[in-house]
């Protein structure tokens, strides 16, 4: 059903899903759907907004985890610089033997720029301490419990991060996994409709669906919302329309361009556009299907840097 296409943006596919609920709570039992019926739909939509919600939460939750893992590679880099001073003292500034069993990498006295490499120093001047206590300073902070605790603490935040990128890579799976259901189910009622009604009947647009016989265009844009980012940039961002396949931002340099021109298309509800001359703009959006496009958006103005 080509005036009726299945959203590939998400974004679009919940709106429209929405809508052929409402469609379905209106009409299911007199158009006679069985299968794609209101309360599975709803399910999936439900499904859907609860695996983006916990993929947006794993997600804001390894943001946490690296910072901490980064905050005990901090503590840790600084008792590795405390344990340093301490061997020079022992040791001499030049690399020795010594500094090789002590843990140091490379034929080297410098603290290690890898993080992985910092992680196993920490381990081997724990051990180097234990074997030698006579090497430890308690007022250098260079001692096996110092190392041990930093590396504990480093370990530790190494294998939350571990398990908090699993556990996004596991939501991004279930997000997927109810998305495909959902797309599934919109597409499936779209057929069923298909069977079970004329081409032209117009409780097609009840589901907020376009009349297959006659398409139109979908309704305008209530709004359009452009955020200037710098560099030629701006981002923009609109609610849905009914029927809606796509936007049109267009664009016009006040004081420079007779008329608004199409800076591109978007699928979804938003989108960064580059290469924006310098100066006051005016854009609005233009929302369109198969049956042509809606009228244009309220106009909005923003300055492009």
């Amino acid at each position: 059903m080509a005036s009726n296409p299945t959203p590939e943006d998400d974004d679009l596919l919940c709106a429209l899903a929405e809508d052929l609920a409402d469609g379905a709570n209106l009409h299911e039992g007199p158009i006679g759907i069985k299968q794609n019926t209101e309360a599975v739909l709803r399910a999936a939509i439900a499904a859907t907004v609860a695996a983006k919600l916990a993929l947006g939460g794993a997600r804001n939750a390894l943001e946490d985890l690296v910072d901490a893992r980064q905050a005990a590679d901090v503590a840790g880099t600084e008792v590795l610089r405390n344990c340093r001073l301490r061997l020079v003292k022992l040791f001499g500034a030049r690399y020795t033997a010594q500094w090789g069993q002590a843990g140091f990498p490379n034929q080297s006295t410098a603290i290690p720029d890898a993080q992985d490499a910092r992680f196993t120093l920490l381990n081997a001047l724990k051990a180097y301490f234990v074997a030698n206590p006579s090497a430890e300073s308690v007022d250098m902070e260079a001692t096996a419990a110092i190392c041990t605790a930093a590396h504990t603490a480093l370990s530790n935040a190494r294998q939350a991060e571990n398990t908090g990128e699993q556990a996004v890579t596991d939501a991004k799976a279930a997000e997927a996994a109810a998305v495909k259901t959902l797309r599934k189910r919109v597409r499936g009622l779209i057929e069923e409709l298909g069977q079970l009604i004329a081409d032209d009947d117009s409780r097609y647009e009840a589901f907020g669906l376009n009349i297959p016989a006659h398409p139109t265009a979908p309704e305008s844009l209530t709004s359009l919302t452009a955020e200037p980012q710098g560099g030629g940039k701006a981002h923009f961002s609109w609610p849905y329309a009914t029927r809606m396949t796509g936007t049109r931002i267009m664009g016009k340099r006040i004081g420079v361009d007779d008329e608004a021109h199409s800076l591109g298309t978007a699928e979804g509800l938003e989108k960064t556009f580059t290469g924006l001359a310098p100066g006051n703009w005016e854009f609005s959006a233009i929302s369109y299907n198969e049956g042509g496009d809606a009228p244009a958006s309220p106009t909005v103005q923003a300055t492009i840097t």
